[in-house]
């Protein structure tokens, strides 16, 4: 069965992503220590850096597989041992952080140490292009070519919940999925 993979459902939890868990931000990668000061945890001037980097230096845990809108999945037709299947560009709840980076400032008589969350210095699909405080966007996007569930492609294990874009950085792929239905290429 080379090209096989499980059938994705909205069951279990993603693979989740993140190489760390918090670093010095501010200096950092971020760069260097911040002015005025003191600052705030959520300053505006706190440089954010996409997924790319921002993944090299916080976690995002594995999250429920579960649908941003019940309803849009709900009245699917196909159903796998009793769970409705992901299929190309179904989205999925927010992925979140709960990682925490040191921001520091450095100014006259001051010198101040915070705790910043670490979605604040992703860039994401949030206010100011950061990520929000609930995480950032998830959506299948299907790698099969001939298998097809409601004119879409059907998702499969180890399907990305991104494209890498700012609006889907997601470096998560699919984990929950069906243990007897698979799905060719």
């Amino acid at each position: 069965m080379a090209g096989h993979q499980a059938a994705a459902l909205f069951m279990g939890t993603c693979s989740g992503h993140g190489k760390a868990n918090g670093v010095n931000w501010h200096a950092g990668p971020g760069g260097g220590i911040l002015s005025p000061c003191p600052h705030p945890s959520l300053a505006s001037y706190i440089t954010p850096k996409g997924m790319a980097i921002a993944d090299n230096f916080a976690t995002w845990l594995p999250t429920a597989q579960k649908p941003l809108v019940e309803a849009a999945v709900a009245k699917r037709n196909v159903i796998i041992n009793k769970k409705i299947p992901i299929i190309d560009q179904d989205d999925l709840i927010p992925h979140p952080t709960k990682t925490k980076h040191v921001t520091m400032s450095k100014g006259y008589k001051c010198f101040t140490v915070r705790s910043t969350p670490a979605w604040h210095c992703t860039i994401g699909t949030g206010g100011g292009g950061r990520e929000p405080a609930k995480g950032h966007n998830r959506r299948l996007f299907a790698t099969t070519k001939t298998v097809f569930i409601n004119d879409k492609r059907a998702g499969r294990m180890a399907d990305p919940f991104g494209d890498k874009s700012v609006t889907y950085p997601c470096l998560s792929v699919v984990a929950g999925a069906s243990k007897d239905v698979f799905i060719g290429t």
